[in-house]
């Protein structure tokens, strides 16, 4: 039972960090890649995600929805449902300004993952596609997100499977090709600057902020096992306790 668990851990990462070139590169061109990896099998990956995600978002179509790192808008690109009372938040203009490009007259608010700039227990459902392995501090993020949500609230995320073998290998096939042909870059040293947390980690810190009610693997669902999927969907609520405080600073 020991070696399997160890054998279910990613393994640590070698992390370094880029060369100035590599880093100036990618700062200029990111926004290349995000809409890249809607496109093609990475896409298709992607999508499902995004609307396995929609679909647990169904209860709360009508209330106060907050997605956390917004990107470029591409949950609502890819979402059934409308979501009357949606707040996209992301820390970065570039990205908000091409959201609105693409959904204008949507509330989009240029914000602090670690200091959301909402009431406590305000929000009814908040939606984190694709970034919380991005976030360093991700616990103090967390905090923010169990203050802000309402205690029958639900926290509903979809998270790339870092640090599993499939992933791992289909990115050595699919975006680590297409970058480092494209731009001449070393994008595994990129990429694991970026995604400072691996699928491990990022379960680890919302369970203890949060209970996980559901669980899917994607593509295939019917393997529950991490390291035979690239994508992992999981629908949360708050433990019981009074909302955390507004951190400052």
């Amino acid at each position: 039972m020991r070696f399997l668990s160890s054998l279910m851990r990613p393994k640590p990462r070698d992390r370094k960090k880029p060369t100035e070139r590599d880093w100036a590169i990618w700062q200029r061109i990111n926004e290349d890649l995000i809409d890249w990896l809607y496109q093609g099998v990475t896409g298709r990956f992607q999508i499902a995600g995004h609307r396995q995600v929609d679909r647990w978002a169904a209860p709360h179509a009508e209330k106060t929805v907050l997605e956390v790192g917004c990107g470029h808008g591409h949950h609502l690109s890819f979402a059934r449902h409308a979501y009357r009372l949606y707040i996209g938040l992301d820390i970065e203009s570039k990205f908000l300004k091409t959201f609105q490009s693409r959904f204008a007259g949507r509330l989009l608010v240029q914000g602090d993952a670690y200091a959301l700039p909402f009431a406590s227990r305000s929000i009814d459902c908040v939606l984190s596609v694709y970034h919380f392995e991005h976030v360093r501090r991700l616990s103090d993020s967390l905090q923010e997100i169990h203050r802000v949500l309402k205690p029958e609230g639900e926290l509903l995320v979809g998270i790339p499977l870092e640090g599993g073998w499939l992933y791992r290998f289909g990115r050595r096939l699919t975006s680590q090709r297409y970058m480092e042909k494209k731009y001449g870059i070393d994008y595994h040293a990129v990429v694991l600057w970026e995604h400072w947390n691996d699928f491990a980690e990022i379960e680890k810190r919302l369970e203890e902020k949060f209970q996980i009610w559901e669980r899917r693997y994607l593509p295939f669902h019917f393997f529950p096992f991490p390291h035979g999927n690239v994508i992992q969907c999981l629908r949360l609520r708050p433990k019981p306790g009074s909302p955390s405080p507004r951190r400052i600073g």
